[in-house]
């Protein structure tokens, strides 16, 4: 007799299957993008493996998919702001001023990352640390991101625990497919350089971000984030743990910041002295 299991997966497969948490599985059932069959008598539901795989293929493709000619990531200039204010405002809507988005980057000039096509910036990532109230106080909605100066700007720090807000947005005058491939070889650029943020030693406690946008809180469920707190309209607000989170996007950081917390272990330990636990100084 077949198994129920020969044809669907538990909820906790198919999140592991896809690689997204249980809020974001729920999202996608309430899209109606995945189905969530109760069987009889069961009490919780299960998902048919070929709607799971088939998902889960469409969306590595999306992630690997090859970038059109002359594309290219970079760390972002204040030079950009000027592109990235014009994208942001199109795909948005009213948005921060290039002048304020300029501000950040001299704070932090690792807190946004671009991606160009023939010179142009076609999609952009802000990766903004920020203290704590400020962040807060953003996510409650009692402050836009406009209200955000560049004194609360965090740097980047060895062995310092940051919160950040992520901004994300693309070319919206584009077709689908030109706009996937760009979104795609941005978040890969991005995997990267938390994968080299991680073996410096910049500790992330939390990442945070908000949209109003479809294209926006799909991209936001699909990189794995939760969402949390109360809807404010049409404004959702998510976060991610890294410590929990199994997002594609933080694999490269997790592994970087394992690597450093090892070799700072070891360095640690080479500045004692193994007969008397006594603290090396140079001779």
């Amino acid at each position: 007799m077949p198994k129920l299991s020969d044809r669907y997966y538990t909820g906790r497969e198919a999140q592991r299957k896809l690689g997204i948490t249980e809020p974001a599985l729920r999202n996608l059932v309430n899209q109606r993008k995945i189905r969530k069959v109760i069987p009889p008598g069961k009490q919780y539901g299960v998902y048919l493996k070929a709607e799971i795989d088939d998902y889960a293929e469409k969306w590595m493709a999306f992630l690997t998919a090859k970038e059109p000619p002359k594309t290219t990531f970079e760390i972002a200039q204040l030079s950009d702001m000027d592109m990235v204010y014009d994208v942001a405002l199109r795909a948005i809507g009213p948005t921060m001023s290039a002048e304020l988005r300029r501000s950040w980057l001299g704070k932090n000039p690792e807190s946004c990352y671009v991606v160009k096509h023939d010179d142009k910036v076609v999609a952009f990532f802000h990766l903004l640390p920020l203290k704590e109230e400020c962040l807060m106080d953003f996510m409650a909605g009692k402050i836009r991101g406009w209200n955000i100066t560049a004194d609360n700007v965090e740097t980047y720090e060895e062995g310092k625990p940051v919160n950040c807000l992520l901004i994300i947005a693309s070319e919206p005058d584009l077709n689908d497919t030109t706009r996937m491939h760009y979104v795609s070889r941005l978040l890969r650029g991005i995997r990267q350089e938390l994968g080299k943020l991680g073996r410096r030693g910049v500790i992330f406690s939390k990442f945070y971000a908000t949209s109003e946008t479809p294209t926006g809180i799909a991209m936001s469920i699909h990189a794995g984030m939760q969402e949390y707190g109360q809807r404010l309209n049409k404004r959702l607000t998510f976060v991610l743990d890294p410590e929990t989170s199994t997002s594609f996007l933080l694999g490269d950081y997790k592994e970087g910041l394992m690597e450093w917390q090892k070799s700072h272990k070891q360095n640690r330990k080479n500045r004692i002295s193994p007969a008397n636990g006594q603290t090396k100084t140079p001779a």
